[in-house]
This record gives structure tokens, C-alpha cells and sequence, in this order.
């Protein structure tokens, strides 16, 4: 019996041998979040111009908002907009009852054509010339007033930059704080994001053309950028 045993032994041994473990270490990181924004002027204004015709005879009230619509995209090019930067959004044509002085349907109807255009204007000093020649042409609905950026690429990297330094003196107080030092950065995921107030322009000119167009104030817009870094710690 003793000779398996004098075998057996130094394989054990072996086997415990290889087993153990080295010693292990543990990575300490802080991560941050930082926010940076950058103001821009709007440089493209986008406007809906609406037409609505009325009449008893259904084909004539589609050719009447036709006609109208007609001078309003003469209108549009008149300040520099081109064909591509036009779109109709919505038309529909549809019937009314008509009711007599007592609120008694007569039997009659009436017809109307309700068309909506999108206009795209690449330059936002000629907003209040469009809206007055709009009007002037016969649309008796303007809505949808929003200014934009052609190009957000400039700012987004400004509030990038700026929230990188955000992210980095959030870091410098935490570890201050905690009493430890940063090291090296071992991370950074970027979120950029442009918030585009939405415009919106009352209807106007109802009453017809003539006058001077209404002032226009396009503001700033503003791009927010967020990151997040994660630094290793000392």
C-alpha cells in the first residue's frame, strides 16, 4: 500500500502548485459628466403660407386656389426662394351645409379648398418682404414660423470643447474633495444636440394685402452639447 501513496503525493503537490493565485489589483476611475452650449443666429427661416377659397361650385373653388396659389409661389421666388425649397404639405377640399338666417339646413352646400405650402428662405432679412408679398398674393394663413441653422457643425464643437472642460474641473473638484489624484483619461463619449426653439407666427393679414411687412426678430438659437469622461485615479 505504500507505493501508491509515494505516487500519489508529489502529484498533489504538483496540482496545488499550479493552482495558486497571483495576486490581483483593482482599477479606480471617476467618471464625470460635463455640459457645454454655444449660441448661433438662425441663417434659414421655414413658413407655411395657407390658402382657403370658398364658392358653390366645387370645381370652381379648386380653380380659385389654384389662381391664388399661383401668385403665392411667384411671390416665394420673387424674394429668392427656388422651386426645391417649396413643398405642398397638406390640400383638401370639402363641403359645408348651408342654413338660412334661422339655422335651418337649406339644401345647399358650399365648397372649400384648403391648401397649405412650405416655404424654405436662405435668407432671414427677406422674412418680412415674403410674408407682406404672401399677403399680398392671398394668402389669408401664415403659420409655422421656424428659424433653424444651415450648419450646426462649428457650434457643436464649440459646446463640445466647452463641456469637455466642464467635465474636466468637475473631475478636479472630486478628487480634491475625495483626496485622491487624477491620472490619465481613459474615456470620452460625446452627445451632442441642437435645441431649435419652435417658431410659430400668428395668422396674419386676414384682411387683405397692402402695409409694410411685420417686424421679424429671429433671436439666437442654441447648441447644448453633453460628454461624459472617464479619468483613472491615482
Amino acid at each position: 500500500m505504500r507505493r501508491p501513496i509515494l505516487w500519489i503525493l508529489p502529484l498533489t503537490a504538483l496540482l496545488l502548485f499550479g493552482c495558486s493565485a497571483l495576486p490581483g489589483t483593482t482599477e479606480r476611475t471617476l467618471t464625470v459628466t460635463g455640459d457645454g452650449t454655444a449660441k448661433v443666429t438662425p441663417d434659414v427661416v421655414s413658413v407655411t403660407l395657407g390658402i382657403q377659397t370658398r364658392h358653390d361650385a366645387v370645381a370652381e373653388a379648386v380653380a380659385q386656389n389654384n389662381v391664388v396659389a399661383g401668385r403665392i409661389m411667384e411671390a416665394a421666388r420673387g424674394v429668392g426662394i427656388s422651386n426645391a425649397d417649396m413643398r405642398t404639405i397638406y390640400f383638401s377640399v370639402y363641403s359645408q351645409p348651408k342654413y338660412d338666417e334661422f339655422g335651418s339646413p337649406t339644401g345647399e352646400v358650399s365648397y372649400f379648398v384648403d391648401n397649405s405650402l412650405e416655404v424654405r428662405l436662405r435668407d432671414v432679412t427677406k422674412l418680412s418682404d415674403l410674408l407682406q408679398s404672401a399677403v399680398n398674393a392671398g394668402a389669408n394663413s401664415i403659420y409655422g414660423v421656424n428659424f433653424t441653422v444651415a450648419d450646426t457643425r462649428a457650434a457643436e464643437n464649440e459646446a463640445r470643447g466647452e463641456a469637455i472642460t466642464d467635465a474636466e474641473a468637475r473631475a478636479q473638484e472630486l478628487a480634491a474633495s475625495a483626496g485622491v489624484t487624477l491620472g490619465g483619461i481613459q474615456s470620452i463619449t460625446t452627445n451632442a444636440f441642437s435645441t431649435f426653439p419652435p417658431g410659430y407666427y400668428p395668422a396674419y393679414g386676414l384682411g387683405g394685402g397692402g402695409g409694410e411687412g411685420p417686424p421679424i426678430q429671429p433671436g439666437s438659437l442654441e447648441v447644448s452639447a453633453q460628454v461624459t469622461v472617464v479619468y483613472e485615479l491615482k
